[in-house]
């Protein structure tokens, strides 16, 4: 009886003594800790309460999309069209985005094997719809807008292999685009007048003013009666040969009847030989220096470029963004504008982009130097102005530039620059578009980001959620029992 009861008693004090105390006390610490980490990853995976390190920060949505999506009145479906387990886990983030903006708008994920039918009433005919791409649909309506997974990836081509590699993603702007496009009753048209040697639009800001919803139409204005009267813009891209009295006509009463114009010149045709064209910028006030402009500030052009300016970006509409960017612009090969002294009272002039004093404009086109004659032209000189003339209720825009290499893909292609932004937000101030709601940059990313599908994300959430708990739990009870030993 004695033996048992000191059994019992032994028993009892291996549950009091100080090595059970230590082992406990680790034992609780380690399993709040476990629970701690257990809670919080059910936590964030439930709410998708994540922090967004990337230095571009991919998967935060801009304050203009957040902006504009809260304003929309209209029921949007967002429809993330990927077959189980192919998810693309940088596309199924921002998309998901979408959810948390509006009441809306909601954010709906399509197996196009369980759906095969689905895509087929909001695509043509025989298109192939590849997993991750998307469909927005506004439901109020009606109208819907395809994004293929090609046009969400930014593809840098290198030209030795010709291979492409992903450099960055469009998702947030090719998805508020998209939402801006089927909630619009009307989109901007722009006629891009050919037949006179222009400079045709790039396949690159053909892209840009596709994800800008801007429909671009070209137009003989040879053969034309009239400017077509969905135009909300003509584009005159640096013509080269003059345009016929007539067509000149043409231009000036669509102008006149509250028209607008968008208008770069060419700074290797003499103005002499362009009388017509010169004409309709004469009678909004406003001519061109008939030589190229050098600048004689080295900090107003590229470093050993003389011709490729840097000009001033001046407070206007137009430029806010850019201003506040900081991204300067840069206007290679052009010509100066100067306004007019006879300018009439109904007319507002207001520039975008200037030279610094020590601009000079070179009067031989055939001089192989830079340093300024006694025959050149002393500047300074406007390279950009905004011209309004309102006559009772009938408003007439144009902006005119010096150099329809402005938007030359040497130019656009390079974000750190703002030549493409200006562009853009000329196009908003002549279409009366909030700049906000349009233009979403593209996020680039280093060569090391690497792309995670659904599954493999699946994997790493196992292992971030399941194997290290798991581990800090087997640690605590080794502890435990090797303490219990001593």
């Amino acid at each position: 009886m004695r033996e048992n009861k000191t059994l019992m008693e032994r028993f009892k004090q291996s549950f009091t003594n100080r090595k059970f105390k230590q082992g406990a006390y680790s034992s609780l610490i380690t399993t709040i800790v476990v629970l701690v980490i257990l809670i919080a990853n059910m936590i964030v995976s439930e709410l998708d309460l994540k922090l967004d390190v990337s230095n571009e920060k991919l998967y935060t949505l801009t304050d203009a999309t957040k902006e504009f999506v809260k304003d929309i009145d209209h029921d949007i479906k967002i429809y993330y069209i990927v077959e189980s387990g192919n998810e693309v886990s940088m596309v199924q983030r921002i998309v998901n985005k979408y959810n948390n903006l509006s009441d809306h708008v909601e954010v709906v994920t399509k197996d196009p094997v369980l759906y095969p039918k689905f895509a087929s009433q909001y695509v043509e005919t025989n298109t192939n719809v590849v997993d991750n791409s998307i469909i927005v649909v506004d439901e109020t309506n009606g109208r819907s807008k395809y994004i293929p997974y090609t046009d969400l990836l930014i593809q840098s081509v290198d030209y030795s292999t010709y291979q492409s590699t992903t450099t960055g993603i469009d998702v947030e702007g090719q998805i508020t685009s998209a939402i801006q496009y089927v909630v619009s009753e009307e989109l901007p048209t722009m006629y891009e007048v050919q037949g006179h040697g222009e400079t045709e639009v790039s396949t690159t800001l053909a892209t840009y003013l596709a994800k800008q919803n801007v429909n671009k139409q070209t137009l003989d204005t040879l053969s034309a009666d009239k400017i077509p009267e969905d135009c909300s813009f003509l584009l005159l891209n640096g013509p080269v040969y003059d345009y016929t009295d007539d067509e000149a006509t043409l231009i000036m009463d669509y102008l006149k009847n509250g028209g607008s114009a968008i208008i770069f010149a060419n700074y290797a045709v003499s103005t002499d030989k362009m009388p017509n064209f010169n004409s309709i910028l004469n009678y909004y006030g406003v001519s061109l220096v008939d030589s190229y402009v050098i600048e004689g500030d080295s900090n107003h052009h590229m470093s050993k470029m003389p011709t490729y300016l840097v000009p001033d970006v001046t407070s206007h509409d137009i430029t806010s963004d850019i201003k506040s960017s900081n991204k300067p612009v840069v206007v290679p090969a052009t010509k100066g504008i100067q306004v007019k002294d006879d300018v009439r009272s109904t007319l507002t002039i207001e520039e975008l982009l200037k030279t610094s004093d020590k601009a000079y404009a070179k009067t031989n086109m055939e001089s192989q130097v830079y340093d300024k004659d006694d025959t050149d032209v002393a500047g300074p000189f406007s390279l950009g102005v905004a011209i309004t003339e309102k006559i009772d209720d009938v408003e007439t825009k144009i902006v005119v530039y010096g150099s329809n290499y402005l938007l030359d893909d040497s130019m656009i292609t390079y974000e750190q620059l703002g030549n493409t932004d200006l562009f853009l937000s000329t196009i908003n101030w002549m279409a009366d578009v909030s700049v906000e709601t349009l233009a979403i940059p593209t996020k680039t990313f280093d060569n090391n980001y690497v792309t995670l599908t659904s599954s493999q994300a699946n994997d790493w959430s196992v292992f971030t959620i399941l194997i290290i708990p798991g581990a800090f739990i087997l640690t605590g009870v080794f502890v435990c029992l090797r303490r219990r030993r001593r």
